[in-house]
C-alpha cells in the first residue's frame, strides 16, 4: 500500500467541533471519528464520479458500492425523511400524535395525487410489497 500524506489543517472549526462533540458524546476518540468521516465520505464522493468503462465506481462495483453506503447512509437518510428534507418525501407531512413512533404519515393530498393506479397498490399490498414501515410493524 501506498503511503499518501495527509494534512488535517485547513478542516472548517465546525467539522472540528462537531467530530469533537461526536467523540464525546460516543466515547470514540477523535482519530476513530475522523476515520469513520472518512471511510463514508469516500464511499460518497465515488457516487460522484462517472462510472468507468467497466461500470464501476473508484473500482467499486456498483451494488456493492450501493450495499456499503446503505450501511453508512441508513441513519441519515432516517433524518433526512423525518426532518421532511429528503427528496422522495415530497407529499409526506409530518403529524406525530402523542407516543407516534411514526411520524411521517402519507396526507391527504399526497394520496389523492399518486402518480400510480391505486389498484396495483392494492395487488403489491396482498403480495407483501410496497408498505410503508409502520404498515409492516403493525401487521
Amino acid at each position: 500500500m501506498r503511503t499518501v500524506p495527509l494534512s488535517l489543517r485547513n478542516i472548517p472549526a465546525d467539522v472540528v467541533e462537531t467530530a469533537a462533540a461526536i467523540a464525546q458524546q460516543t466515547g470514540l476518540s477523535i482519530a476513530d471519528v475522523y476515520r469513520l468521516a472518512l471511510g463514508s465520505g469516500v464511499l460518497v464522493e465515488a457516487t460522484k464520479i462517472t462510472p468507468d468503462r467497466a461500470g464501476t465506481y473508484a473500482g467499486l462495483d456498483g451494488v456493492y458500492l450501493a450495499k456499503a453506503l446503505r450501511r453508512h447512509l441508513g441513519s441519515a437518510i432516517d433524518l433526512l425523511v423525518a426532518s421532511g428534507e429528503h427528496p422522495a418525501s415530497v407529499g409526506f407531512t409530518q403529524t406525530r400524535s402523542a407516543g407516534s413512533d411514526y411520524p411521517l404519515m402519507p396526507s391527504d393530498e399526497a394520496e389523492k395525487s399518486l402518480p400510480f393506479d391505486p389498484s396495483l397498490s392494492d395487488e403489491l399490498e396482498s403480495l407483501g410489497i410496497g408498505l410503508g414501515l409502520s404498515q409492516q410493524r403493525e401487521s
